[in-house]
């Protein structure tokens, strides 16, 4: 009886560890040849490509869990361009088949948690793009945790400076107002340390060839923080080179490269670029580049070509953002043409078209909401301001009479002069426009005065004059106003936490 018990109990333990053997089989990664090309086929946007490398590889390899960590990426991407309801309604439907057989690697592995982050990362950020607020901030939680504890558990494992270098990133730009969140869940970083980790990660995948996969991520997001958050453009232009060498292949490293052309003033480049890419067949639908290219041409007020291009993103996107702001600036092609009926006419679009979720749609839905018609030549300054066309932005400022503005107009069109002088290196001049405008906050709710005080803050900063950076920074934060709050806010923050260090 003795004997029998026994064997059964050997015979028990002899089928769990053949079950936890073919469990652990069932969901361990391994990053193969089919794997590292679908990888950088997805990071080109080339998801048809991918998707016959990712089939390839689950009938050679049905036990590799690095495809289904692979599909989730490419999925998440397909939501995140497309912004549409469709698409991630169909996304989120096979999201815990795949995070099931994620879950299932050995926890000895530092796949397991890696794969678990980002994937948690992911959703938070296409949760995000439909207001899913709440579950997006219990997964961005999740993933800071898993990646916390990965990153102590496996310090060697390279990918993980990835995800918790763009963690860091995300919880150094919270808005000061929501710090209390990061106090509760008690999540720490900064842009400069998340940025660090970033740059880390690029020299590693230069330097080791087991790690060569993760070069373009890092890069993706370098050069995207470089442009953004840091006033200093010098590190964007030096990611150039590098990004500039994936455009013809990568079309989402051709759209980094279009931004970082733009906001440093490349125009010509920019326009070989957009013009390159016209045909973009073997690519997943990418329909924000043709707002952007629109966005190009109305800044040197081709109003012709601008409005071809809203009425091909207009006709194409079906996503939420950027709708309402592709009818307004539709509408100012024919303000700039000296046509006020039809500017009228295309604004009133804005009405029921798109939603508010931006900060450009929210104040395309002001302005129609205003009934009022912007002035054309303070209008024309910006665009031309915008777009790296200083001296002529400069003289249609000199023509516009002060005597026809009302009080927001005229302070619109100091800060503009100021935008121009320090444009133009002419920081003295720049300093006064700036501060005029500054003095006058409590008069407006406009972003004028705040974005003038941030621009204060990054010139005494260049200067190595932290206190007075520090100051207006401050000042910057401390100001009430609706337009472009976050950014502008986030930009002060990080410039406030630069000059203590």
């Amino acid at each position: 009886m003795v004997f029998e018990k026994l064997s059964i109990i050997r015979f028990g333990l002899v089928i769990l560890t053949i079950l936890t053997t073919v469990f652990q089989g069932i969901a361990q990664p391994s990053n193969t040849e089919n794997c590292k090309k679908a990888y950088y086929k997805i990071m080109s946007l080339k998801f048809d490509e991918a998707e016959i490398l990712l089939k390839t590889e689950k009938e050679a390899f049905p036990n590799n869990s690095y495809s289904a960590y692979l599909e989730n990426y490419m999925e998440f991407l397909k939501v995140f361009i497309s912004e549409n309801e469709e698409v991630f309604n169909n996304a989120e439907s096979t999201k815990s088949q795949r995070m099931e057989i994620i879950e299932n690697i050995s926890k000895t592995s530092p796949y397991r948690n890696y794969f678990l982050a980002n994937m948690n990362l992911q959703w938070a950020f296409a949760r995000l793009k439909f207001n899913e607020y709440f579950s997006a901030a219990i997964e961005i939680n999740r993933a800071y945790r898993l990646i916390e504890e990965n990153t102590k558990k496996f310090p060697e494992f390279y990918p993980n400076k990835i995800t918790h270098g763009v963690l860091k990133i995300i919880v150094g730009l919270v808005p000061e107002k929501y710090n209390w969140i990061l106090n509760i869940v008690l999540m720490e970083g900064s842009v400069e340390d998340g940025t660090n980790e970033l740059y880390e990660v690029l020299e590693i995948s230069k330097a080791d060839t087991n790690y060569t996969h993760l070069k373009e991520e890092a890069l993706f997001y370098l050069g995207f923080i470089e442009l953004n958050i840091n006033p200093d453009k010098t590190n964007s232009l030096n990611l150039l080179n590098e990004i500039s060498g994936l455009s013809d292949s990568s079309l989402l490293f051709a759209y980094l490269n279009i931004n970082i052309l733009t906001k440093t003033g490349q125009n010509e480049q920019a326009a070989v670029l957009f013009n390159s890419i016209q045909d973009r067949s073997d690519y997943y639908p990418f329909y924000y580049l043709d707002y952007l290219n629109a966005n190009f041409y109305l800044k040197s007020l081709d109003t012709e070509n601008a409005r071809k291009m809203y009425s091909k993103f207009l006709k194409n996107f079906e996503g939420k953002n950027y709708i309402k702001d592709a009818w307004r600036k539709m509408a100012w092609t024919y303000l700039l043409e000296g046509n006020d009926d039809g500017y009228r006419h295309i604004l009133s679009n804005v009405a029921t078209q798109g939603n508010e979720d931006i900060g450009v749609d929210k104040e395309a839905q002001a302005e129609y909401e205003s009934g009022e018609i912007p002035n054309a030549g303070l209008l024309k300054a910006r665009l031309l301001f915008d777009g790296y066309y200083f001296s002529e932005a400069d003289s249609v400022l000199a023509l516009v009479d002060e005597t026809n503005l009302d009080f927001d107009q005229k302070l619109e069109k100091t800060y503009r002069l100021a935008r121009i002088n320090h444009s133009e290196n002419k920081i003295v001049d720049a300093k006064g426009y700036y501060k005029n405008v500054v003095i006058n906050s409590d008069l407006t709710t406009n972003y004028f005065p705040a974005n003038s005080a941030l621009k204060l803050g990054e010139i005494y900063e260049a200067e190595d004059s932290s206190v007075m950076a520090y100051y207006y920074y401050k000042k910057c934060i401390e100001m009430n106003f609706n337009q472009f709050e976050n950014s502008i806010k986030a930009k002060a923050k990080e410039g406030m936490r630069r000059v203590e260090d």
